[in-house]
């Protein structure tokens, strides 16, 4: 089988970074032919670290001309939708970052787009969902030793205030609708889609500037009864590591804390149903997926969770999917959001989450 031909829209550091794992580790399945960009500078630039890629520096110019199979999108979170949409409604596999959308007129035009394309799959690039802690949760759940979930808490807290030089959208944007690296492990352990929000904002204390939203909390709610809590904050003083994760279950207790200054990162398990973890227990897991470590160790990204989904994407490819992370776990991750920051605007009141598939 000739390698799928792989071409990507975006060149900031993280379209190089993926663009170059995929090629890089994943020659036999995946080629590199085009790379895409509307800054001139940038374009040039990335030519000369990928010589065997035409460079293009209009999007559509390269869908029509590269000939491509699968399309990576990699530019800003806030604008990267209709850039799938285009790739779908062509039949190409799309690999597109989290959060899938920014609006639900997206989330509705990227749903029908992917229904109605004439072949291939949307993947979500939800790297957090492939963290080896997550996986020990994953695992934990599917043997019944949590039980059911009640109550589920995460937190995404990262003072982003360096990247605004680089990024200048990070400065002013809602960081509860940047709920996927924290929804997405935790609705791996649940069917339920989440039905309701309330979330409150404290807007900008830190810094003070105008539109800054220093941290907001929301309160999603399923039909059985499910809570998440999840707190996001992007301009802060906090000086911990970026993602923790508790899950209370009705047989056992789950729990991820990030690193604490010089304490190192934590994860506890117990559970009534298995012998000798009664008791809150240490597990040596952290991010590096130890299956994959021997593979993953050279090209990094996120603790190996980058290779990880690149592994089982060019797997999906050879056997025409499913996608290991849908279009759907997608959006069931990312409209949650957008929900929780029109509940903050009318100041936390509870507001009803509607997604394209009701």
């Amino acid at each position: 089988m000739a390698p799928f031909r792989l071409g990507v829209v975006g060149l900031g550091h993280r379209g190089i970074h993926m663009f170059e794992l995929a090629t890089t580790a994943f020659p036999e399945t995946l080629q590199g032919v085009a790379i895409c960009d509307n800054n001139e500078e940038i374009l040039k630039a990335t030519v000369e670290k990928f010589p065997n890629a035409t460079p293009y520096n209009d999007f559509y110019e390269m869908l029509d001309k590269a000939e491509l199979d699968v399309l990576l999108v990699e530019t800003p979170a806030h604008c990267h939708a209709a850039f799938c949409v285009e790739g779908r409604k062509r039949g190409l596999f799309v690999f597109g970052e989290i959060p899938c959308v920014a609006t639900l007129e997206e989330a509705d035009a990227l749903w029908q787009a992917d229904a109605n394309a004439p072949k291939g799959f949307f993947m979500t690039g939800a790297n957090p969902n492939e963290w080896g802690f997550v996986e020990a949760l994953y695992s934990y759940y599917k043997q019944g030793l949590l039980g059911k979930p009640y109550y589920m808490e995460a937190e995404y807290i990262h003072d982003c205030r360096y990247l605004w030089p680089s990024t200048p959208w990070r400065r002013t944007m809602y960081p509860i609708t940047y709920c996927t690296h924290s929804l997405g492990p935790l609705l791996r352990i649940t069917d339920e889609d989440l039905r309701q929000v309330s979330c409150m904002d404290t807007g900008a204390w830190v810094e003070g500037g105008e539109n800054e939203h220093d941290l907001m909390t929301a309160h999603f709610h399923a039909p059985s009864g499910l809570v998440v809590r999840f707190t996001a904050s992007f301009i802060n003083n906090a000086g911990c590591g970026h993602h923790s994760y508790r899950v209370y279950g009705t047989e056992g207790y789950f729990e991820r804390l990030s690193s604490r200054g010089q304490q190192k990162p934590i994860t506890t398990f117990n559970s009534k149903k298995l012998y000798g973890f009664d008791k809150s227990t240490i597990v040596s897991i952290e991010e590096q997926r130890p299956e994959f470590e021997a593979r993953s160790k050279n090209f990094g990204g996120h603790g190996g969770a980058d290779f990880v989904l690149w592994y089982t994407f060019a797997q999906a490819l050879k056997e025409n999917g499913p996608a290991p992370i849908s279009l759907k776990a997608g959006l069931r991750m990312t409209i949650p959001g957008i929900f929780a920051r029109e509940s903050a605007k009318q100041g936390g009141k509870l507001v009803d989450i509607t997604y394209p598939w009701d």
